[in-house]
């Protein structure tokens, strides 16, 4: 049987290596910790069960912290910016954003936030510091999920 892809290698094969490698590093160190904290403290083994689960949340939540904050931030920053009409494109470096590609980052939100509705995932999930409290955050979630009958 084939070696499935691991989900953050699927979210971020079409980034740029310098955002996608912090990116999977995060992954991957978030993970082995989870891993460890669920194997070794008898609350958070509720969850040693759902490690699938906690694999694909986790790689949303650092693929919505990495990109999706910052895309977001980038469409208002720019609608702020071109408000007035006064200029129709941000320079920042050698890059520019402009309606085009506000265009299509609109439909990246989009497509996340129609994936978070359908999927009934609410972003509260993503608002951790430490890895530990993603886990309780998920065993919050899960304790709510099972209380609905699903």
């Amino acid at each position: 049987m084939a070696e499935e892809t691991p989900i953050i290698n699927i979210m971020t094969h079409r980034l740029p290596r310098e955002l996608s490698r912090p990116i999977y590093n995060e992954f991957q160190n978030r993970f082995q910790e989870s891993v460890r904290i669920i194997e070794q403290y008898p609350k958070y083994q509720i969850l040693k069960d759902d490690l699938d689960v906690v694999e694909v949340l986790l790689a949303l939540s650092i693929f919505y912290n990495r990109v999706i904050v910052n895309l977001d931030a980038a469409t208002k920053f720019y609608g702020l910016v071109t408000r007035n009409e006064v200029t129709s494109a941000v320079r920042i470096g050698t890059y520019i954003l402009n309606a085009d590609e506000i265009h299509v980052i609109k439909g990246i939100l989009i497509s996340y936030q129609k994936l978070m509705r359908r999927y009934e995932i609410n972003e509260f999930l993503w608002n951790y510091t430490l890895t530990i409290e993603f886990l309780q955050q998920l065993i919050n979630y899960k304790a709510i999920d099972d209380g609905r009958g699903n």
